[in-house]
């Protein structure tokens, strides 16, 4: 593999793009962490159910371990969670029927070089904000319950939507999305933020949209802990 030794760095004309590596996925896990944050601080103040973060190993070679998305350990530490609260079993698979999870992964950015590589209508750009990633091959998990959550999340937090549809006469990588929901049967969406040169020893994604993911994805979160 190529290695990029080079310190992450702000650039374009007015440092408005971050360049590093590995920010598929490393962008993801901070804006998670940040939006588990803002979350707990939500809970702290109004009762409600308890957010949750996982963040998998193993996802670029198949998610095949025994900490990967095809193992059980979401699902037997999210039991553990309602056995230590004083839960039983119909508990446990009450609360994974009221859930949902936002499959977080970043998002091909349009290449201006490559346009026709994307729908016309389905255009993704740098700093646009967060991605909707829609499969019709179920590639990605998004449904439409799910899409309108995370639609709903966005518009709370004041933030952009964009909305991805792959092509359908092209292959698509897929995420841990569809493991995650057929492993659990949890409602899943799968969003993200754009980047382009996605799995290059270094990415390119706008500073901005670090943020708005980040918003995004408390959003998400919040508006359920308050009104569940």
């Amino acid at each position: 593999m190529t290695h990029d030794l080079a310190p992450s760095s702000l650039v374009g004309a007015g440092g408005d793009l971050v360049s590093a590596p590995r920010l598929d996925n490393q962008a993801t896990c901070y804006a998670g962490q940040q939006a588990l944050l803002a979350a707990t601080g939500h809970v702290a103040e109004h009762a409600g159910p308890m957010p949750v973060l996982a963040l998998f190993d193993h996802e670029e070679v198949g998610s095949m371990s025994d900490r990967g998305a095809f193992s059980d350990l979401l699902n037997t530490v999210l039991e553990r969670i309602v056995l230590v609260r004083g839960g039983g079993r119909d508990e446990f698979l009450r609360a994974l029927a009221g859930s949902i999870v936002a499959s977080g992964d970043m998002a091909h950015a349009t290449h201006p070089n490559y346009p026709d590589r994307h729908e016309p209508a389905h255009r993704i750009s740098v700093g646009g904000g967060p991605v909707l990633k829609v499969n019709q091959n179920l590639r990605y998990a998004t449904d439409a319950e799910g899409a309108g959550a995370f639609a709903l999340a966005c518009e709370q937090a004041g933030v952009p939507l964009q909305r991805y549809v792959h092509r359908a006469d092209l292959p698509c990588g897929s995420t841990i999305g569809p493991i995650t929901a057929s492993r659990t049967g949890l409602t899943t969406v799968d969003v993200g933020a754009p980047q382009l040169a996605m799995h290059s020893a270094r990415e390119l994604m706008g500073a901005a949209d670090v943020t708005t993911y980040a918003e995004s994805l408390a959003a998400f979160l919040t508006p359920r802990l308050s009104h569940s």
